[in-house]
């Protein structure tokens, strides 16, 4: 008997260290590894969206498509895993996400279901090695926010960063994205921050990219395009609020593409069946255009 217990707690012994040593191989090898320059690069297209969590088929489906679309970079808007403290939902999210971020410039915003940070510092190589940074593509200026909490407003630090980082790129065409979404119909309040909306409008940012609330939604508020992208996998999540500045909102699964012509963006909303599912182009100017006596 004691012989079957003593060889049972070796082999059990054993697959520990395996499972150890296959872990350390497997975070170096699916370590989002980033070589970052703020400095402005041209792209012709730019993938946004998020929210995956455990939906794996759907999840390897739309990063299938997104592949195919070769984009030059891609924004994930946040939840990557449906428990943050759980490392093999890390792991299978970065064996579905890998082709990606080997193919394309790979930026993630950190959502509620990465609050346990050690696990997402340790698959992420964060640029400037932080949760917001900020840096300049296809002529845009992009600003990545950590305020995955409704609850909670922006931390001080942070804030007196954004301010300072959007004051130094006033009069560029910026977008801003955050987790929880400003504006959404539903399931989850919005995140309660007028002070960014007044900071978006004083900027002239053209977008907000957000996620939380599974689907897809875009709303206008003095100009500026509020873009909920939240179609990567998660179960989809139903209409349960008023929003007045709703433009648009389609309960399916999805990505976003940004492109530019000349000095316009345009949006497109691509669904799981690659339909085409919304389109809004927007500019600096029409931004500027839109603010002269605006009120919504």
């Amino acid at each position: 008997m004691k012989s079957i217990l003593k060889k049972t707690a070796v082999f059990l012994s054993a697959l520990v260290i395996l499972f150890i040593i296959a872990s350390i191989f497997l975070v170096f090898y699916t370590r989002h590894h980033l070589e970052f320059n703020a400095a402005n690069k041209d792209m012709d297209k730019i993938v946004i969206y998020g929210d995956v969590r455990s939906g794996y088929l759907t999840h390897k489906k739309i990063a299938d498509m997104i592949y195919n679309e070769k984009p030059d970079m891609i924004l994930f808007t946040g939840d990557i895993a449906s428990n943050s403290r759980n490392y093999i939902h890390y792991l299978q999210f970065t064996l579905f996400e890998k082709k990606l971020w080997d193919n394309a410039e790979y930026y993630p915003v950190r959502g509620n279901h990465e609050s346990t940070y050690w696990l997402y510092d340790l698959f992420f190589e964060l640029p400037n090695n932080s949760s917001y940074y900020s840096f300049d593509r296809m002529g845009m200026h992009f600003i990545v926010l950590d305020c995955w909490d409704v609850f909670n407003p922006l931390d001080e630090k942070q804030l007196e960063w954004l301010k300072e980082d959007l004051a130094k790129n006033d009069g560029k065409p910026i977008s801003v994205a955050m987790h929880v979404p400003l504006f959404t119909s539903g399931k989850y309040e919005p995140y309660n921050a007028p002070y960014l909306l007044e900071l978006f409008d004083k900027y002239n940012v053209l977008f907000v990219f957000s996620a939380h609330v599974h689907s897809y939604e875009r709303s206008l508020y003095k100009g500026t395009n509020y873009i909920v992208t939240a179609g990567g996998g998660a179960p989809l999540y139903p209409v349960t609020r008023d929003n007045p500045y709703k433009i648009f909102r389609q309960n399916i699964h999805h990505y976003t593409v940004l492109e530019k012509k000349d000095d316009v963006y345009t949006l497109r909303a691509i669904d799981i069946n690659g339909n085409e599912i919304d389109n809004v182009s927007t500019s600096l100017k029409s931004v500027l255009g839109n603010k002269k006596g605006l009120v919504q």
